[in-house]
């Protein structure tokens, strides 16, 4: 795809729109210019729901703060500030997770020897600058970023080798036209519209071929305060002293790295014997077949059949449910009953 470079006198005319949008009525050039650089998007993203975040040209990573977040610094794609980079001939990223849009991110031909890339269906494709694909698709029941390893092979450090990513909310991919770093240019390699998927039938075409892993969240650094603080039982969390290796503990061949132990999950079980997972450090869990997960009181909901694996998450645990859980696990002894304690701690504010 031919990338236009419009002179800087056309970029500062479409920026006037977003500084004085009651002018767009009379500036019928300023439209016309957005019209040329909404053309470098293909029109299997011009979607209202769609949004977009502006590059620097040759580089991967958005510049804006806060870009990664639902009504952020991201823009649909007829905003006259994303237009105002575009006709710089700067790069623009599609982010992942917003209108149902997930991008799987194949950095490693290696997924093609799987039978991975056959087997998944027909989708608006690009190839990267860097030789990998990016395959839109739009996915309702997927959250949280996944990170694709070969089950066998290493890199040079002896890690499981890195294949690529299912790009979700908080993630963004750059779009054809965009310049690579290495100066070659993303280009749309399968002209077809976005195709839909569900995580079970993504899934069933990854499970037992890779390593599943989960993207770390970064997280701005907390300040630490000393204070009095009167520690009321009635207030906390009952389940922040259960441990999930007494909960819901993998079966199976297991494996471990550092925090994290990975195997079967012990209720619903495993095809290929790896399919769930717990950190002990961060004590959460995590079912890569049903992609959900979360923290002691969702595993007892589950161990005791109050919930089901693919029923968990944020807030879900509510009235009657929790109520049975938090039941359940006083049965169970995982929980101990707390008394009132004023006293002298660190905590984050």
């Amino acid at each position: 795809m031919a990338t236009a470079i419009f002179d800087r006198s056309d970029m500062l005319r479409t920026v006037s729109l977003v500084h004085n949008p009651g002018d767009s009525g009379r500036d019928h050039s300023s439209l016309d210019l957005i019209t040329k650089a909404v053309a470098r998007i293909p029109c299997q993203l011009q979607r209202p729901e769609f949004r977009f975040v502006p590059i620097w040209s040759g580089e991967k990573k958005p510049f804006e703060h806060g870009w990664n977040r639902p009504g952020g610094a991201n823009y649909p794609y007829d905003s006259p500030k994303l237009a105002a980079y575009l006709l710089e001939g700067h790069n623009y990223g599609a982010c992942a997770g917003m209108g149902d849009l997930i991008i799987f991110d194949s950095d490693h031909p290696r997924l093609a020897e799987l039978g991975i890339l056959d087997d998944l269906p027909p989708t608006f494709t690009v190839r990267t600058g860097g030789g990998g694909t990016h395959r839109y698709y739009l996915c309702r029941d997927i959250e949280h970023k996944a990170v694709m390893y070969d089950r066998e092979l290493k890199n040079e450090k002896g890690e499981p080798l890195h294949l690529g990513e299912i790009q979700t909310l908080g993630f963004q991919a750059v779009c054809p036209g965009s310049l690579h770093p290495n100066g070659k240019r993303y280009t749309v390699e399968i002209d077809a519209p976005i195709a839909e998927i569900t995580w079970p039938e993504l899934y069933a075409i990854l499970e037992g071929k890779i390593e599943f892993g989960l993207a770390p969240v970064d997280q701005e650094p907390k300040k630490k305060h000393f204070a009095i603080k009167v520690t009321d039982p009635r207030r906390e969390d009952p389940f922040e002293d259960v441990s999930l290796e007494t909960v819901l503990y993998p079966r199976g061949n297991l494996r471990r790295s550092g925090s994290i132990i990975k195997g079967e999950h012990p209720v619903h079980g495993s095809t290929h014997g790896h399919n769930f997972q717990i950190d002990t450090r961060k004590n959460t869990w995590f079912c890569f077949r049903c992609w959900k997960g979360g923290g002691p009181a969702l595993a007892v909901a589950v161990s005791e059949g109050i919930l089901r694996c693919n029923e968990c998450g944020p807030g879900v645990l509510r009235g009657d449910l929790f109520t049975r859980t938090l039941e359940a696990a006083r049965e169970r002894g995982l929980i101990r009953e707390k008394k009132p304690l004023m006293k002298v701690e660190r905590w984050t504010a």
